[in-house]
């Protein structure tokens, strides 16, 4: 059951007839796009995205150009709404799997003074020193391999992982930081 907003109910109109794209993400998130033509002929689109719980993740609709279709309406509504849903969800590396992302220091005297209370920007601030700092290191790690004569093969692969997973770190805690 889906909880409308404010944009749905300006958006509704039961007189003009529409088409209508439903997804259901892995997620349990929920997109809506609708396209109608409105009475003075110009194409319009409704995009809703919900959460697993139903309420309104957000909800938009706009007036588009009057040389488009229907479809060419509704694919871009499709479009934006993945725009949506990607805004709200935090970064996943597309070639590994998220749990690789993880604290970078080891030394427990260090993680236990760090886990006192704090409040949530500190922690993220922290957290993108501690991911600047590994990035740094494998960053030149990787440069001095790169001036050897010789690498092993195994050497290069486990220093291109690493330097990847600081880069994927940075990245996401970067990301959570600025918003």
């Amino acid at each position: 059951m889906r909880r409308r907003g404010a944009q749905f109910w300006l958006w509704n109109n039961r007189r003009l007839p529409l088409h209508t794209h439903e997804e259901v993400l892995g997620d349990g998130v929920q997109i809506e796009v609708q396209a109608r033509v409105n009475n003075e002929g110009i194409p319009q689109v409704f995009i809703g995205v919900y959460g697993p719980n139903g309420w309104a993740i957000g909800e938009e609709f706009y007036d588009r150009r009057v040389e488009e279709n229907y479809c060419t309406t509704l694919k871009w509504g499709i479009q934006r709404a993945r725009e949506i849903v990607a805004g709200t969800q935090g970064f996943v590396a597309p070639h590994r799997v998220q749990l690789t992302l993880s604290t970078v220091i080891t030394d427990e005297s260090v993680l236990a003074l760090r886990r006192m209370e704090m409040t949530e920007r500190e922690r993220l601030k922290i957290r993108s020193e501690d991911a600047w700092a590994e990035y740094r290191a494998a960053k030149t790690a990787m440069l001095n391999l790169m001036r050897s004569t010789k690498v092993d093969p195994g050497i290069w692969a486990d220093h291109k992982e690493r330097l990847r997973q600081a880069i994927d770190r940075r990245a996401c805690v970067q990301r959570a930081y600025l918003d």
